[in-house]
């Protein structure tokens, strides 16, 4: 059966309109190509097939750079152009603010692109195939296909899991490697057992084993020291750190344009992390106060953030910490994971009523659906900016600067 591409939608597929009124989703598409497809799969209702045979080509289509692309679950875009990729993750965001937030008419800045299409991500995690070989599961499923290289992780990356071997039966269940491109890489390798298996290197390395017992370093230091804009930043084996330094940096260059602070601003961030943004605004601010639920990334905010008196951290849940905090902030940044804010959470912040909000978010629905909240509560769309973290992916963040109508 043919079938026409009508639109791409958020997750990286393309959406046909069948004759009888239904729709199916096809996965590897452009817009407005014919393709042929073959045994459509259901679940939940959705209905998929995957492309035997792209009939009529868009001209934005192009051939995929990596050979495991289709099998491994990683990527979904690898068969468009880099300056298609960021329209059609430019037309997603707009489709979702509208349908999700009701949010009509609301124009986009221009995308803040990576530099780099590929050979950015500075954190890959890979998992073993059943000889011990490392890779990645495939898409829809837990299988596990071996690969030699990642073309989105950075050459490091790669270059260091060539002179790595694990055997099989070692109990690790996955490992990821982190480069921070200044020190020495750290590797993490997560098992189900409390006790690490054996390991030797002969060469400077980071290694921690990661259990339900705690962290134990194997080799060297259990932390990364990025350099972002000229700062550093412990990033301990638990911790999260922004993926793309690339666009870490235009991040953080965005966010402090948009800040509207002086030294008597109280500023809340809100999942700050190690501290990545603080650390930028702490400096322009009367008093920065951190919310953040990781013990490992509330240790490095406290050393990355150590030379500021003005600041203060909460350990916990947004939801539990924000509606307990005595303060009118004059700006909050919120970087909530996927799930974007909790309803407590929403709750205080919109009580609370900051004159300014930027939000960082990594999903345009669930960016969507609180900008609905935060609109109905008197705040005004400033500025929306995407910004591709990772091409090649069908993932896309955005910042959002809001203003409120009135105090």
């Amino acid at each position: 059966m043919d079938v026409k591409i009508d639109q791409m939608v958020y997750k990286g597929s393309g959406l046909a309109r069948l004759d009888e009124g239904g729709i199916i989703f096809v996965p590897f598409t452009l817009p407005d190509e014919i393709v042929s497809i073959d045994d459509v799969y259901e679940r939940n209702g959705v209905q998929t097939a995957l492309p035997k045979k792209i009939v009529s080509a868009s001209a934005d289509r192009i051939v995929p750079k990596c050979p495991y692309y289709g099998i491994c679950g990683g990527c979904q875009y690898q068969h468009i152009n880099y300056s298609a990729q960021l329209i059609i993750k430019k037309t997603i965001l707009s489709e979702q603010l509208e349908r999700v937030g009701s949010l009509k008419n609301i124009e986009e800045n221009q995308f803040l692109a990576s530099s780099r299409d590929y050979n950015y991500r500075n954190h890959v995690q890979f998992h073993f195939d059943p000889e011990g070989k490392t890779g990645f599961q495939k898409a829809l499923s837990h299988d596990v296909i071996a690969v030699d290289e990642c073309l989105i992780a950075e050459e490091s990356i790669n270059r260091l899991l060539k002179t790595i071997q694990f055997e099989p039966g070692t109990g690790i269940e996955r490992v990821s490697v982190r480069d921070d491109g200044i020190g020495t890489p750290l590797i993490s390798l997560t098992g189900s057992s409390n006790n690490p298996p054996e390991f030797e290197v002969d060469f400077p390395l980071n290694v921690v084993y990661r259990s339900k017992a705690g962290d134990i370093v194997l080799s060297g230091d259990g932390a990364n020291l990025f350099s972002i804009k000229g700062k550093d930043f412990q990033v301990s084996a638990g911790s999260f750190f922004q993926t793309n330094n690339d666009i870490a940096e235009k991040m953080v260059e965005l966010i402090e344009s948009l800040a509207e602070i002086d030294n008597h601003s109280t500023v809340v961030d809100c999942y700050c992390g190690v501290g990545f943004f603080s650390r930028f605004l702490a400096g322009r601010a009367g008093r920065l106060i951190g919310i953040e639920s990781s013990e490992d990334a509330c240790n490095d905010f406290a050393v990355n953030l150590d030379e500021f008196d003005n600041v203060e951290l909460y350990q916990g849940a947004a939801e539990l910490i924000l509606p307990q905090l005595n303060v009118k902030p004059d700006l909050v940044v919120v970087d909530p994971p996927r799930a974007g804010l909790a309803p407590v959470a929403m709750k205080a912040l919109m009580k609370s009523k900051p004159r300014q909000i930027i939000y960082v978010s990594c999903d345009p629905a669930t960016l969507s659906r609180d900008l609905k909240i935060m609109v109905a509560e008197g705040y005004l769309i400033d500025s929306i900016t995407p910004v591709d973290m990772f091409p090649q992916t069908y993932h896309i963040e955005s910042i959002t600067n809001l203003k409120r109508f009135s105090r």
